[in-house]
């Protein structure tokens, strides 16, 4: 398998933006449904290439209309459902993995989504997807080139880094700490491209507002 192939992961959370679902959906190799995620996709009529969890949440006869051959119970409770279907695709070799659904009204859940998050993204490239922003941790250097007034922040997520250098962005951070003085790492704007981070001694959370660089 290419290891640039993309896998997308459907969580069990609020239902996302069905354009950006679909348009995720389109661009991915591999189709991941966790648990309850199903629900979604079979009133979408939408068919993954597994669904992963301990089906908890699967109603009965969404399961029943899926083959048996895509489902993988995995029973353990050490990890949820989003976490048992990273695993899924880092075993397959996806080394870019989407996660979708993956908020909602339980901040617990969100915040152990984003410890996932966190845990994988030495692995492979892992983005969160809500409705309004993408999500990714930076653990050393990251750029990319963005639409000029984008919104971007840098969270000092579980923990934060000794040392932040921006460029491309409004208000620049230089060799600071996040958390630290400001400048704030908080709704800051794309000014000029490529924009970079580098983060030595951490991890930044990166959240990037996603109207401007995917619906186009």
């Amino acid at each position: 398998m290419s290891k640039n192939k993309k896998a997308l992961i459907v969580c069990n959370g609020d239902h996302p933006q069905k354009d950006l679902l679909c348009k995720l959906w389109k661009l991915s190799d591999f189709r991941v449904a966790a648990d309850g995620g199903a629900n979604l996709l079979h009133a979408m009529n939408l068919f993954p290439d597994a669904i992963i969890g301990d089906f908890d949440s699967i109603k009965k006869e969404v399961k029943n209309n899926f083959s048996n051959s895509i489902l993988h119970y995995i029973k353990e409770q050490d990890t949820n459902d989003a976490d048992k279907a990273v695993r899924h695709c880092l075993e397959r070799g996806y080394l870019e993995i989407n996660l979708i659904g993956a908020d909602g009204a339980r901040q617990d859940q969100f915040l152990t989504n984003l410890e996932i998050l966190m845990k994988y993204s030495t692995e492979a490239h892992l983005y969160l997807w809500t409705k309004m922003e993408r999500m990714e941790f930076v653990y050393e250097y990251w750029e990319e080139s963005l639409p000029i007034g984008t919104t971007i922040s840098l969270l000092p997520v579980f923990g934060g880094s000794n040392r932040v250098i921006t460029n491309g962005l409004k208000f620049n951070i230089n060799h600071s700490m996040l958390p630290g003085e400001p400048p704030s790492g908080v709704s800051n704007i794309v000014e000029s491209n490529p924009v970079s981070v580098k983060v030595l001694n951490g991890q930044i959370l990166l959240v990037i507002q996603i109207s401007k660089i995917f619906f186009k």
